[in-house]
């Protein structure tokens, strides 16, 4: 088997203008022949629909009891761990791109309504949703 390393921009780009600051660490690394070893960090989309905000984490291989949500103040924090069930040992990696290891994410909920959060996991996906604040006219104060 032939492994061909994949690089999308070109060698003098990716050198002298990198597109991400992921490139820069990757090249110095792979040059210098070390290892990196980066935990596991989830990608979120955040969604409004009309009187609330989904909060919706890519968690692909971890299970619904290795998540925790918590509200801290005005911090809403999600934390977890993405465990790898693999014997480095037994198993000869050519290359591995799986990450693993712990995450945490946090977002601000200060102007939402904290007591209306609920939390569902489905095929990978944690949703999170979050009302918005009801402000009403009484709170405004009109200027005379």
């Amino acid at each position: 088997m032939v492994l061909i390393k994949s690089k999308p921009e070109s060698a003098f780009n990716s050198h002298f203008f990198p597109g991400s600051l992921n490139s820069v660490f990757n090249t110095f690394f792979e040059d210098a022949g070390v290892k990196s070893n980066v935990n596991f960090f989830p990608q979120a989309d955040i969604i409004e629909k009309g009187d609330k905000f989904e909060i919706r984490l890519a968690l692909p291989g971890i299970k619904k009891e290795d998540v925790k949500i918590a509200l801290e103040g005005d911090m809403l924090n999600i934390e977890g761990e993405r465990k790898s069930e693999i014997n480095e040992e037994k198993e000869k990696f050519v290359r591995r791109e799986f990450s693993y290891g712990k995450f945490s994410r946090s977002f601000n909920v200060s102007n939402l309504d904290k007591s209306s959060i609920e939390a569902a996991f489905e095929h990978g996906i944690l949703t999170v949703s979050i009302a918005k604040s009801k402000l009403e006219k009484n709170n405004i104060i009109e200027i005379k």
